[in-house]
């Protein structure tokens, strides 16, 4: 008996050979036996001219070609575009869902097509971002300070490129020197007396300014923005060496403003409704 049901079983089996047949979507599918009366199946959409519709994801690095996309994928009727934005974290991003649910309430949407902004910030922005508030030593303050000449900001009552560069001499001339008290004068700078090491102990005094302004842009390709600070210092009681930091005010402020103009741009030029959140992979 058992030999008998395994033969039918068997018979069964040869009979159920695999076969194309179509989807909801009309779609060619091929459907492959998976044990009796079980049927696995894959779709041949890929031997297609075309898919049946747009999905898949870019990912985009400047708003200019954001915008391009999103213009030429997405309508008013089902496209959205997110933006994520944390600036204490000094992140932000934007995502265009060219199939998101309808403005009707009613249309459903894949959520499967896509556009990934993240925009690139600037070698300027990161360096001094990833520097704010970190002490240096004379050497390395003035090399630093140096390199980045150029990012310093002509505003009046600050100092400029010229007045910057100047601090960097003196700071590589007295290298070897012991710090002592320092002076305010009249014309808001700061005067820090010095002794050379040495036999001769021939003492000085090193210019210094309280604040400067940087003019740079958090982002690739955007606009530059005014970014203030204070330079801080401190002697070290023992050894009479000084080291040297700045802090930036609120820098997570300037990359709001940034990314108000970006969002801006992308509202005014893609006509998309613009909401701050992350989509869900489909609704």
């Amino acid at each position: 008996m058992d030999q008998q049901i395994t033969e039918a079983q068997a018979v069964a089996e040869l009979a159920q050979k695999p076969f194309i047949s179509k989807d909801n979507t009309d779609t060619a599918v091929l459907l492959i036996p998976d044990g009796p009366g079980s049927w696995d199946f894959k779709s041949l959409e890929s031997f297609q001219n075309a898919p049946n519709r747009k999905k898949g994801s870019v990912a985009l690095h400047d708003v200019d070609s954001f915008i391009v996309t999103a213009v030429r994928h997405g309508t008013e009727l089902d496209s959205v575009i997110y933006i994520d934005a944390d600036y204490a974290r000094n992140a932000v991003s934007a995502t265009a869902v060219f199939n998101d649910n309808g403005k009707d309430g009613e249309t459903r949407g894949w959520r499967d097509h896509r556009a990934v902004f993240t925009p690139r910030q600037t070698k300027q922005w990161c360096d001094w971002i990833q520097s704010n508030g970190k002490k240096m030593g004379q050497e390395d303050f003035a090399n630093f300070f140096e390199q980045h000449i150029s990012d310093f900001a002509p505003v009046p009552g600050k100092p400029n490129g010229g007045d910057v560069l100047l601090f960097v001499s003196q700071l590589q001339d007295t290298r070897t020197v012991r710090y002592g008290s320092s002076i305010n004068t009249q014309n808001g700078m700061m005067q820090l007396e010095y002794t050379e090491e040495g036999e001769a102990n021939q003492k000085g005094k090193l210019d210094m300014f309280k604040e400067f302004s940087l003019g740079i842009s958090p982002f690739f390709g955007g606009k530059p923005y005014q970014i203030d600070a204070f330079l801080r210092y401190r002697i070290d009681r023992s050894t009479r060496q000084i080291s040297f930091w700045y802090e930036l005010k609120q820098p997570e402020a300037i990359l709001e403003s940034a990314c108000a103009d970006m969002i801006k741009k992308i509202k005014d030029e893609t006509k998309l409704p613009v909401v701050f959140g992350v989509p869900d992979i489909r609704g």
